[in-house]
């Protein structure tokens, strides 16, 4: 593929992902008509489906930028220090995109609770990347994966440094930890997205002092 070309298919992808999410902040991802779409993004619907098997394809793409954008900000926090600070910082990423896109979190909760998951076949090109957050330095060097795969090195990183004890049983924490990254959100997004990081914060000391507490006692 020409450079013009790849830079067309990239430009015209991400277009179609910025449509759907401003549409997400006006309505339900099922209310949404690929024809809308189509007219924001000013292609025809014989273009979107050369580019998206379907609606639920585009909605899995935006994901993947998504956690992609995540995933620089963990990097970032990771390159000043390793552990429970970037734990912390990757849900204060969370809940800044609770308040600031809250419709488009709220499909992407219901994508994930559905089984939806990162598809290894959609390739996001550096050029992509590139385009897709020109202000975010290097972030065709941030690798695409499940916020699990961001958070278990930290976790490991803790409790090499001593912040959480050698005992800490790391499967139970991270699934305990997700269960709040998710849980948090599917309560307070709708009404009050606001709140939304003051209770993680609030959540992941009582997770950390829940888990000192169990791991000291055994």
């Amino acid at each position: 593929m020409s450079d013009l070309r790849q830079r067309k298919f990239a430009r015209t992808r991400l277009a179609l992902a910025r449509v759907l999410a401003e549409a997400l902040g006006e309505q339900p991802f099922a209310a949404i008509a690929v024809k809308r779409l189509c007219h924001a993004a000013e292609v025809s619907e014989a273009t979107f489906f050369n580019y998206f098997p379907g609606k639920q394809d585009l909605l899995t793409y935006l994901a993947h930028l998504w956690v992609l954008e995540l995933g620089w900000h963990v990097r970032r926090a990771a390159a000043e220090g390793a552990g429970l600070t970037v734990v912390y910082r990757l849900f204060a990423e969370v809940a800044r995109t609770c308040e600031r896109r809250p419709g488009v979190l709220a499909e992407l909760l219901a994508w994930i609770a559905r089984g939806g998951q990162l598809d290894g076949g959609l390739a996001i090109s550096d050029l992509e990347k590139r385009l897709a957050f020109p202000q975010l330095e290097a972030i065709d060097a941030v690798p695409i994966k499940g916020i699990d795969a961001w958070l278990l090195p930290q976790l490991e990183a803790a409790i090499r440094s001593g912040d959480l004890p050698d005992n800490t049983l790391v499967p139970l924490l991270l699934n305990t930890l997700l269960a709040v990254l998710f849980g948090v959100p599917l309560t307070l997004l709708a009404a009050e997205p606001a709140r939304i990081a003051p209770m993680y914060r609030q959540q992941l000391a009582l997770v950390m002092a829940g888990m000192r507490a169990a791991s000291g006692a055994r």
